[in-house]
């Protein structure tokens, strides 16, 4: 059964690239091959509706892995290079000393943990973000129920993993335009155009999409971490 994190940041992002699809199905398949449709696809997922679902669950893992591989693995390499990560470097500026230094203190109180000093950071900054990696993971793991910072990881994950779905979202959206401009049936055509136009717009923002949320999630989680309510 689908928890709320997996229904918003993964199923739906999946039903979203599958709406190109969708387009072709109701527009050529059902048209060009009723019987053939009437008779394989729509009578098996009457009959087994778990087919649906194994064929959602592969979008799902398809656009998870190309949104961790590629967006995501472009843009912060890996998450030593989060704004997680980054906010608590000494040479990071997002955040002012005496905040960077609460997170510390808090994090030496509470798991026993310390961060490299400056001077230490700027002649082996890897190993530093390492240690702010392992305190982070900690701190996410003490704050995952938090207020806020389900619905952030939510949205940060919903994005992600759209942005993923492009791989088979916009090759196919590319196909219905030929193919309907071909057929010259307009609706399909314009209706193809749109969609195309929005996940290319998406693609040519994704780093700037990613980015904002991923920052978002960063502050509410550090926010919820100093906040006395947990």
């Amino acid at each position: 059964m689908l928890n709320k994190y997996s229904t918003y940041a993964r199923f739906f992002p999946a039903v979203l690239s599958l709406i190109p699809i969708s387009l072709l199905s109701h527009f050529y398949l059902y048209e060009k091959i009723p019987k053939l449709i009437d008779s394989i696809i729509l009578t098996k997922i009457a009959g087994d509706f778990s087919v649906l679902l194994i064929f959602v669950y592969f979008v799902m893992q398809t656009s998870r892995y190309v949104s961790k591989k590629y967006f995501q693995g472009n843009y912060f390499k890996n998450e030593s290079h989060f704004p997680t990560t980054n906010y608590l470097l000494c040479s990071d500026a997002t955040y002012s000393e005496d905040y960077k230094q609460k997170i510390k203190n808090k994090v030496a109180t509470d798991f026993s943990m310390t961060f490299l000093d400056e001077f230490s950071e700027k002649m082996d900054e890897e190993s530093a973000r390492k240690k702010i990696v392992e305190a982070v993971n900690m701190i996410r793991s003490k704050v995952k129920n938090g207020r806020l910072l389900l619905q952030h990881n939510i949205e940060y994950g919903f994005v992600r993993n759209l942005l993923g779905g492009l791989a088979i979202s916009i090759p196919i959206s590319v196909f219905n335009v030929v193919l309907f401009m071909f057929l010259e049936n307009i609706i399909a055509l314009v209706l193809s155009c749109v969609l195309l136009l929005i996940f290319l717009t998406l693609f040519w923002f994704s780093e700037d999409i990613l980015i904002y949320f991923a920052h978002n999630y960063a502050k509410v989680l550090f926010n919820e971490f100093l906040s006395d309510e947990m």
